[in-house]
């Protein structure tokens, strides 16, 4: 698969977008996530394929998309949320994030948010 493209996405009147992202077909390969620039702060959690059970997930800030995860990456717990906040007018945000999950086929919901 390819990288999911996030870049084009604009900001909704709500201030925030929501999405699901299909992370790569086999446990612990990378999924590269563009980024749109006016992103503030992304929640980012991991489920099963079945869309509803939690799962344990992998998160990096380089890496290669499609393959498996590099060993510097932050391990987030089965159930568990992460957020990633970019402080404004220190830091645009954009740019690329490398996600994977602990079972095979399954989704990453992202919450992006201006502020």
């Amino acid at each position: 698969m390819a990288a999911t493209d996030l870049t084009a996405v604009t900001i909704p009147e709500c201030g925030f977008h929501t999405v699901r992202v299909s992370l790569e077909a086999s446990a612990g390969n990378a999924r590269e996530v563009q980024l749109p620039q006016w992103g503030r702060r992304y929640d980012i959690v991991f489920k099963q394929s079945d869309g509803t059970s939690d799962d344990a997930g992998k998160i990096a800030s380089a890496g290669t998309d499609g393959v498996a995860i590099g060993n510097d990456h932050l391990p987030i717990a089965s159930g568990g949320t992460y957020t990633i906040r970019v402080v404004a007018g220190q830091q645009k945000g954009g740019g690329s994030i490398f996600l994977a999950a602990a079972t095979n086929g399954a989704y990453a919901h992202i919450c992006i948010q201006q502020d």
